[in-house]
């Protein structure tokens, strides 16, 4: 309860200061336009060009797919793995750990504060915008489609955070974490289906993307699609299996970690 009241406050701070400095919704919102916006201005053209349909898939699966990643991507949880790096750079790593609140816990609450409003802005008015523009496609209008999504969203969540927290964790051995985070990163970018549609994949990336923790950190890019009404209940089982071992790594690594910090002194 102690930690929840304290997230809970955290939280409230940070998206009262990005109310009053909205640098990073602006930002966000023109990182999506620019970066989604295009693409599927791209797939439209493609798919117009193919009849309305590729490798059977239309395109307002795949636009709504590409959309979920990238207003996903706006919570900007993989930045926990830099903020770890800073930390341990810098020194202050020392002065986080004699908190009584976990390190690991705050970073985690500090990135989810850091980005919820921004996510939340532009996820309701780029949804509103997609459906006056394109309209929804009928796997969305399903009646598990809402409460599987909250479901993968929160398991996409935890496990993107733990697994960019077992990148940043890595600082404390190699201090200069950013060649893990940029295959880690563009590794998550592929398997989610940030530029490919996860539809639109081979069939032997589409496995590596159902089985993987990179691919299953995006997996809310696979609601629309149609096996999800028959294929859920496997995909957000496999997403909890990864948790539970990102978990478990991630707890050993960082205990490692600590006792490392407490010989050397820093």
């Amino acid at each position: 309860m102690k930690e929840i009241r304290f997230a809970n406050k955290l939280i409230r701070i940070l998206v009262k200061d990005r109310l009053h400095y909205p640098g990073r919704l602006f930002v966000d919102t023109v990182s999506l336009i620019a970066r989604c916006g295009i693409l599927l201005i791209l797939y439209w053209y493609v798919f117009k060009l193919n009849g309305g349909l590729v490798n059977g898939v239309t395109y307002n699966i795949v636009a709504w797919s590409m959309f979920f990643y990238f207003a996903f991507s706006t919570l900007r949880l993989r930045d926990i793995s830099r903020s770890i790096m800073r930390d341990v750079q810098s020194g202050n790593i020392e002065v986080f750990l004699n908190r009584p609140v976990s390190y690991l816990s705050f970073k985690a609450w500090w990135q989810i504060g850091s980005g919820i409003y921004s996510f939340l802005l532009v996820t309701i008015l780029g949804s509103v915008g997609l459906f006056f523009i394109i309209g929804i496609p009928q796997t969305m209008t399903i009646g598990i489609f809402l409460p599987t999504l909250l479901l993968v969203f929160l398991g996409a969540s935890i496990l993107t955070l733990l697994v960019y927290a077992l990148v940043g964790v890595l600082a404390f051995w190699i201090e200069d974490i950013d060649p893990v985070y940029w295959i880690v990163d563009k590794t998550v970018m592929i398997l989610g289906g940030s530029y490919l549609p996860i539809a639109l994949f081979p069939t032997f990336l589409y496995k590596i993307a159902l089985y993987s923790p990179f691919g299953a950190s995006q997996f809310i890019t696979h609601t629309v699609n149609e096996s999800w009404k028959s294929d859920w209940y496997v995909l957000i089982l496999t997403q909890l299996l990864w948790i539970i071992v990102s978990g478990i790594t991630l707890y050993l690594l960082y205990s490692k970690a600590k006792n490392k910090l407490s010989v050397n002194g820093g």
